[in-house]
């Protein structure tokens, strides 16, 4: 029996690393702003108390919190105290600026120094997450492809806008959307229902081919089942490549390969290309004019 959504969803966050780094009191304390190991003391001086956390943002976003939960949790579990958690608005839901994503319960000896760590799980992979939400509304036929490591400060980053990406192409999908269907690394690929990550080759690899034809031949040799991708804009004459590489493809397509080109909307090149040229591509390059992933052959 396949896993649901939900169940893939929680098979992914219980393996993601991020929630199980920084659990004991003085990783936490070393990172933490310096005011909530002092508030932390002053409240040791003078007594224990039961506090209630109302957790929200100051703008629009949709509820990415499962990574902080899962975090939290581990600490409560890892330093011995018990927290109450109570989710207001679901995980992939919209809430409004400053309305309360959930509340958070327990000993304020022990939740205020989590407060800096908390938001630095929770803010930006909400803001990432209705990104994300409102890109794939934008282009509802259009297939994402996340690819945050390139763009993050260090792993923990990375796995939060990963996952941040899945959040947000979720609540997109219910509304009708293709949205995303993967990561770039294998690491954030389970956040998407995928084993590996996807991407077939960098610009490098045009240059080490010679062609960007020789570097799509190269990697179907390689990866003969794989879905290929080529990035026909490494030497300037988008259409002109584009062109040749469908012209590859037509011989591989009875093997079952399917083959995608993109076109940046910056720097496209109109090259050797009028409207007397066969139609069918004529209205592909139409459709790639707004820089998405587009289909040589349908």
């Amino acid at each position: 029996m396949s896993r649901s959504v939900a169940d893939e969803e929680r098979a992914a966050i219980g393996a993601a690393l991020s929630p199980k780094l920084a659990l004991n009191q003085s990783e936490i304390a070393a990172r933490t702003d310096a005011y909530f190991n002092r508030t932390q003391a002053i409240v040791s001086h003078f007594g224990e108390c039961e506090v209630t956390y109302a957790i929200f943002i100051r703008r629009p976003v949709i509820a990415a919190h499962g990574l902080m939960i899962a975090w939290l949790e581990n600490v409560a579990r890892e330093q011995g105290f018990s927290v109450r958690i109570d989710i207001v608005t679901p995980e992939g839901s919209w809430v409004g600026a400053g309305e309360p994503l959930l509340y958070l319960t327990g000993p304020f000896t022990r939740m205020a120094p989590l407060e800096t760590l908390l938001l630095q799980k929770l803010g930006s992979a909400c803001v990432a997450a209705h990104n994300a939400y409102q890109m794939a509304l934008a282009l509802p036929d259009a297939a994402f492809m996340a690819m945050e490591a390139r763009h993050c400060a260090g792993f923990e980053m990375q796995e939060i806008m990963g996952y941040a990406a899945s959040v947000g192409s979720r609540a997109a999908q219910r509304e009708g959307a293709r949205g995303f269907i993967g990561s770039a690394n294998d690491i954030t690929a389970p956040f998407f229902g995928c084993e590996r990550g996807l991407g077939t080759m960098p610009h490098a690899l045009i240059g080490y081919a010679g062609s960007t034809l020789r570097a799509a031949e190269m990697y179907h040799e390689v990866y003969p089942q794989d879905p290929l991708v080529v990035l026909v804009d490494y030497f300037g004459q988008e259409i002109t490549d584009a062109w040749l590489s469908a012209g590859a493809f037509l011989s591989w397509q009875h093997r079952g390969v399917s083959a995608c080109a993109w076109i940046p909307m910056a720097g496209v090149s109109l090259k050797g290309l009028i409207p007397s040229h066969p139609t069918g591509f004529w209205n592909a390059i139409h459709r790639v004019r707004s820089g998405v992933i587009v289909p040589i052959m349908s």
